[in-house]
């Protein structure tokens, strides 16, 4: 194991099908640049990182290489495929990155764009005991099925999870192989895998700026948020 080597996953193997759905969103432009080249960008620019591996919907690749190529993303050590969901696509990375594994993996959404350098810091500097970040609540959450309210949920306790997560690379790999072996393939969030493995995760808190890219008002936000800066 590379003892002191941090490596960025950026998880954006799914197609995006809720969202202008002939290109994948991760490729859509933000400020004239594909976004998946602003979310790349803040991890190489992280001194905490070592190493990105980016995951793209099979058949990306080389549109992925393409795109980042002019940036000069010196830290991205492979662009690979992903699987039919987002954990079977962090599974791939994680196989990638087996041969020398690195001490701790920090997982991010491709579609988050806007995560900043206080952030990337502060997971891998958590990471070695397993974080998440999260917001807490501000509206009223209910449980409902049917159309029809079912319980109202104590929003004191309820969070919006956010990436970038951390975890040292073998409690992840030992979580995402419990995973498979119960036939779990179709978790939503790392976090939740290691929990059910019977790990800690820490919530800190999260950065309302840090938003995830799922439609057009999003991405109306995060260029309005870019201009801003």
């Amino acid at each position: 194991m590379s003892l002191m080597k941090h490596t960025a996953i950026i998880v954006g193997g799914g197609l995006g099908k809720r969202f202008r759905g002939e290109i994948p969103k991760q490729f859509l432009p933000l400020d004239k640049r594909p976004i998946i080249v602003h979310t790349v960008e803040a991890f190489q620019r992280s001194s905490s990182i070592d190493a990105i591996v980016v995951v793209v919907p099979a058949g990306w690749e080389q549109r992925c290489a393409e795109d980042l190529k002019p940036y000069g993303l010196t830290k991205v050590q492979g662009i690979i495929a992903g699987g039919e969901t987002r954990q079977l696509s962090c599974h791939q990375a994680l196989c990638f990155l087996k041969p020398d594994p690195p001490a701790i993996v920090v997982i991010h959404d491709a579609v988050r764009p806007l995560v900043s350098p206080e952030l990337i810091a502060t997971a891998v500097q958590a990471g070695r005991e397993g974080m998440t970040f999260g917001l807490r609540a501000v509206e009223t959450i209910v449980e409902g099925r049917d159309g029809k309210i079912i319980k109202v949920l104590p929003r004191e306790d309820l969070y919006q999870i956010q990436t970038p997560q951390a975890f040292p690379f073998q409690t992840l790999w030992d979580a995402h192989c419990q995973a498979l072996e119960a036939g779990i393939t179709d978790s939503s969030d790392d976090a939740g895998l290691v929990l059910s493995a019977g790990k800690r995760v820490k919530i800190l808190k999260g950065d309302p700026r840090n938003i995830k890219i799922t439609g057009s008002v999003d991405l109306a936000l995060a260029q309005h948020f870019l201009q801003g800066k």
